[in-house]
C-alpha cells in the first residue's frame, strides 16, 4: 500500500471514530501525495462525509457530485459517491432525491460486501424516517448478510440493532428489545458515540413502553457524550427524542430541549429536521395548555413543511395535537374538518393511533355526545389493549398502560355523565383493567434469565453499578415471556348472576377528577352512591399506614395505646366515607371490592363496618369472576418456608404446618431460592415468613429475603407452576405502587403468574401477632373454610388491628 492509500485509510478509522478534522486533515496530505483518479474520487467522498459532520453540507454536495461528473470513474468511487450523497440528502430532508441516490448505489456496489451493507444501512435509516418500517427492516437484514459475508462482525452488530429500532416502529417492543439485546456487548465495546447510539434508541424503546423517567436518564448521558465529543447534530438527534419523552412530565423542559435541538439542527443546514424538532416544541406548548392562534398557525406551517419533507407521521401528530388545540379553544367545527383530514390507518404507529382516538374522544365530549366519547374511548383501549397482548411481560404491561389512561378516564368521565349502573360499572372495569385485561400465558424456560437473578442475589449490596447492570439485564429478558390474550371486560348482569351464586356484593370505589364516588352491586340492584371529596381520604389513608407501622413495632407503653386509639378513630373516619354509605345496599354479604388505584393501602378488612367480614380484593371484578367460576382447589400439598432473621418465623410456619398432613417446612439454611422454587412448583398452599421488601419504582424486584439472599417478583415468573394460594407473612410485600388505576406489587405479581388467592399484609405486622393469627387461620383453612372467610373470622377474634387482605379470589 503507497503512502496515499494508508493515509486515506487512516482517515477512514478517523471518520468512523468520530474524529472528523483529522480526517479531513488526513485526506489533505494524501491528496498531495497522488495522481491516481480512483483513489482521488475516493477521497472526495471520505472528505464528503467529514465536511457534511462538521456542518459544511454544500461543499459535501459538491464533492460527490464532482466524482459523479466525471468521466471514466470506477464502479467502486461511482457507488460510494451516490451512497454518500444519497446520505446527504436525506439528512437535508430530500427525500426522493435521496431514494434515487441510494438506487443507484446498490446497482453499482452489488458484488462489493463491505460496500453494499453500508448502503442498504443507510437507505434501512431513510425508510425508517419515510415511515416504512418494513422496507428499513427488509434493508437492515439484507445489509446483516452483506456484512456476514464481509466477516465484518461490528457492522453486522449496527444492522442487527437498527432492524430492532425498525421492530420499534412497528410497535413490536419485545423484538425490538431481543434485537438491540442480542448485540449491546459488541457494541458497547466501541467508541462512546456508538455507545451512546446504543442508549439513544433504547431509550426510545423505554419510552414506548411507557418508562419515560429511566429514557430521560439515558438520553441526558447520551447527549452528554455527544456534546463532549463536538457531535452537535448527533447532540441534537438525542436532544429532539428528549423533548418528546418529556412532553406528558415536563412539557416547559420538552420545548426547551425541543427548541435548542432545532437550532441545532438549523446550525448544521438540516432544515428538515429543524422542522422535526420545532414541532415537537409546538406541541410541548399545547400540552402546557397555550390556546394562541398565532400557534394554531405555527403548527399549520410546520406540518406543511413536513409532509413536504418526507416526514408524514410527524406531520400527522402535530396535526392530531393542532386539532387537540381547536378543541380547546372551542373551534370545535374546524377541529373537525381538520380531523378528518389525517387518516391513521393500522400501519400507522400504535402511539400515533391512540392519539388520534383520543382526539376523537376530545371532540366528542366537547360536542357534549358522551355515546361517541365513550366508543371512541372503548376503541383505542381495545387497539391497545391487543398491543400489549403481544408481550406477556407484567413489567412490560404495566408499564404501558400510561399510553390509555388519558383514554380510560375520557371513558370514565362520559360514563359518570350518563349515570346508568351498567355504564359506570363497564368503565370502571375498563379503567382499572388497562393492564390485567391481558391474560399470560407462562413464560418458556429462560437459563439467562435465571443466572442473572441468582447474580443479583449475591451481589455486593455496595457495588451498584453491577447491580444497575444486572437488573436491566433481567428487565429485558423478562420482556421476552409468551404473548398474552385479551379478554373482554364482564357485563353487570353477568355480576349479578354471579353474585346471586355467593349471596355476596361488590364495591367499586371510583375516583375521578379527586371525586370519589361508589358503585354498590348485589344480585338484584346496583346504586351509584357520590362520596365526596378524594384527597382527604388519602391524606387519613397515609396516616394510617404510618400509624399501622407504628403500632406493629410499639405493642406495649402509653405511646403504644395512644398511637391505637389514634389508628382506631382514623379507621372510623375512612369508613364514615367509604363503607358507611354503602351498607344500606350490600347489607352483611360477603364483599368483593375494587377501589381505584388512589385507595391502595387502605386496610379494608379492620375499617368498622368489615370487620369480621370475608372481603376479598381482585385485580378487577372481570377477573375475579374468571377465577369464581371454578371451586377453590383442594389443599394437598402445603409448602411452609421461614426466611432468616425474623424472630418467630420458624415458629410461625411450624404451628401452621400443625394443621395439615402432608406439609413441607424450609427454614434456615434450607429455605433458600431454589428450594422455594422447587417447593412453590409443587404446594398447592404456599406460605412465606421473612422480611419483604417493596420496591416502587418496579415492583417485581420486590423480594422476600431468604437464606442466599432476595426471592424476586421476576423468580415468580420462572415458576412452572404456581399454587393456587399463596400466604406472604413478610413486611411490606402487600404495599403496592400504582399503575394508571391499577396497584402493582408483590401480591399483583403472584395473581399474574397464576395464584388465585394471595393473603398479605398492607403494613407492617408483629412477629407474635402474625404467628398467633396464621396458625388460627390455617387450623380454619385446612377445614375447608374458604381463605376470605377464615381471614375474617380471625380478625373479629383479636383486638388487634390485623392489616392482612385477600387479594384475588377469596371464596
Amino acid at each position: 500500500m503507497n503512502q496515499a492509500e494508508e493515509l486515506h485509510r487512516q482517515a477512514v478509522e478517523a471518520g468512523n471514530a468520530n474524529n472528523y478534522a483529522a480526517a479531513l486533515e488526513l485526506i489533505d496530505r494524501a491528496r498531495t501525495l497522488t495522481t491516481d483518479p480512483d483513489l482521488i474520487d475516493r477521497l472526495d467522498v471520505t472528505a464528503a462525509y467529514g465536511s457534511a459532520e462538521v456542518g459544511r453540507h454544500a461543499a459535501a454536495v459538491a464533492l460527490c457530485e464532482r466524482v459523479l461528473g466525471r468521466d471514466g470513474v470506477s464502479p467502486l468511487a461511482a457507488g460510494l459517491a451516490s451512497s454518500q450523497l444519497a446520505l446527504l440528502h436525506m439528512r437535508n430532508g430530500e427525500m426522493d432525491r435521496a431514494s434515487e441516490q441510494f438506487a443507484e448505489a446498490v446497482q453499482r456496489l452489488r458484488g462489493m460486501p463491505e460496500h453494499l451493507g453500508i448502503t442498504y444501512l443507510n437507505r434501512g435509516n431513510l425508510f425508517l424516517h419515510q415511515g416504512d418500517p418494513l422496507a428499513a427492516a427488509a434493508d437492515f437484514i439484507a445489509a446483516a448478510q452483506e456484512f456476514e459475508s464481509a466477516a465484518d462482525g461490528i457492522q453486522r452488530a449496527k444492522a442487527i440493532h437498527n432492524l430492532g429500532y425498525a421492530h420499534l416502529l412497528r410497535g413490536d417492543l419485545v423484538a425490538a428489545m431481543r434485537h438491540m439485546q442480542e448485540v449491546s456487548e459488541t457494541l458497547g465495546q466501541q467508541s462512546t458515540v456508538t455507545r451512546a447510539a446504543i442508549e439513544q434508541d433504547r431509550a426510545e424503546v423505554l419510552l414506548a413502553a411507557g418508562r419515560s423517567s429511566e429514557s430521560v436518564v439515558a438520553l441526558e448521558n447520551a447527549a452528554e457524550a455527544y456534546g463532549h465529543e463536538g457531535l452537535r447534530r448527533f447532540q441534537a438527534e438525542c436532544e429532539f427524542v428528549l423533548a418528546k419523552t418529556l412532553l406528558i412530565e415536563d412539557p416547559g423542559r420538552a420545548r426547551t430541549y425541543a427548541n435548542t435541538a432545532a437550532r441545532r439542527f438549523r446550525d448544521h443546514g438540516s432544515q428538515a429536521w429543524a422542522s422535526r424538532a420545532s414541532a415537537v416544541g409546538a406541541t410541548a406548548e399545547i400540552q402546557a395548555g397555550s390556546l394562541s392562534r398565532a400557534l394554531l398557525r405555527k403548527c399549520d406551517e410546520l406540518v406543511a413543511h413536513l409532509r413536504a419533507s418526507g416526514y408524514k407521521a410527524d406531520a400527522d401528530r402535530l396535526g392530531l395535537h393542532a386539532c387537540r388545540l381547536c378543541v380547546r379553544r372551542g373551534d370545535l367545527a374546524e377541529a373537525a374538518v381538520r380531523l378528518a383530514k389525517i387518516r391513521s390507518t393500522q400501519d400507522s404507529p400504535v402511539t400515533t393511533r391512540l392519539l388520534a382516538r383520543e382526539i376523537r374522544a376530545e371532540l366528542a365530549a366537547a360536542q357534549g355526545h358522551p355515546g361517541r366519547t365513550r366508543m371512541y374511548a372503548s376503541r383505542g383501549l381495545a387497539e391497545l389493549h391487543g398491543w400489549q397482548s403481544t408481550f406477556g411481560s407484567l413489567d412490560l404491561q404495566t408499564s404501558a398502560v400510561g399510553h390509555g389512561e388519558h383514554l380510560a378516564r375520557l371513558g370514565l368521565r362520559a360514563a359518570m355523565a350518563d349515570g346508568s349502573p351498567a355504564v359506570v360499572f363497564e368503565w370502571s372495569e375498563r379503567a382499572r383493567a388497562l393492564a390485567s385485561r391481558v391474560t399470560a400465558l407462562r413464560p418458556p424456560p429462560d437459563p439467562a434469565l435465571a443466572a442473572d437473578l441468582t447474580a443479583l442475589r449475591v451481589a455486593d449490596p455496595a457495588d451498584l453499578a453491577t447491580r444497575r447492570v444486572l437488573r436491566e439485564r433481567i428487565r429485558s429478558h423478562s420482556w421476552f415471556a409468551a404473548q398474552g390474550t385479551v379478554g373482554e371486560p364482564a357485563d353487570l348482569k353477568t355480576l349479578h348472576r354471579r353474585l346471586a351464586v355467593d349471596d355476596s356484593a361488590l364495591v367499586a370505589h371510583i375516583v375521578l377528577d379527586d371525586t370519589l364516588t361508589a358503585l354498590a352491586v348485589t344480585a338484584t340492584e346496583a346504586v351509584v352512591i357520590p362520596l365526596g371529596a378524594a384527597a382527604p381520604i388519602r391524606a387519613i389513608i397515609d396516616r394510617v399506614a404510618a400509624d399501622l407501622d407504628f403500632a406493629a413495632q410499639n405493642r406495649d407503653g402509653a405511646m403504644a395505646s395512644a398511637i391505637r386509639t389514634s389508628l382506631r378513630a382514623d379507621l372510623a373516619r375512612v369508613a364514615d366515607v367509604l363503607v358507611r354509605p354503602v351498607l344500606a345496599t350490600v347489607g352483611y354479604r360477603r364483599l368483593v371490592l375494587t377501589p381505584s388505584a388512589l385507595l391502595s393501602g387502605t386496610p379494608w378488612t379492620e375499617l368498622p363496618g368489615l370487620i369480621g367480614r370475608a372481603v376479598t380484593v381482585p385485580t378487577s371484578a372481570s377477573q375475579w369472576l374468571n377465577q369464581a367460576e371454578r371451586p377453590i382447589a383442594a389443599v394437598r400439598e402445603v409448602g411452609l418456608l421461614a426466611g432468616p432473621r425474623l424472630t418467630r418465623a420458624t415458629e410461625e410456619i411450624q404451628r401452621a404446618g400443625e394443621s395439615w398432613p402432608r406439609a413441607h417446612v424450609l427454614s434456615g439454611r434450607d429455605a433458600d431460592s431454589a428450594r422455594a422454587g422447587w417447593l412453590a412448583a409443587r404446594a398447592d398452599l404456599l406460605h412465606i415468613a421473612g422480611h419483604g421488601s417493596h420496591v416502587g419504582d418496579n415492583p417485581l424486584f420486590s423480594a422476600v429475603e431468604l437464606a442466599d439472599g432476595p426471592w424476586f417478583g421476576h423468580d415468580i415468573d420462572l415458576l412452572p407452576r404456581t399454587p393456587e394460594v399463596v400466604v406472604l407473612s413478610a413486611c411490606e410485600l402487600g404495599r403496592s405502587s400504582t399503575s394508571g388505576e391499577e396497584a402493582v406489587g408483590m401480591s399483583a405479581v403472584w395473581l399474574h403468574a397464576g395464584a388465585r388467592t394471595v393473603v398479605s399484609s398492607l403494613a407492617l405486622i408483629a412477629d407474635d401477632l402474625a404467628c398467633e393469627v396464621f396458625a388460627s387461620w390455617h387450623r380454619l383453612v385446612s377445614t375447608g373454610v374458604a381463605p376470605a372467610d377464615a381471614l375474617a373470622q380471625v380478625s373479629a377474634a383479636t383486638d388487634d388491628v390485623v392489616p392482612l387482605l385477600c387479594f384475588g379470589a377469596g371464596w
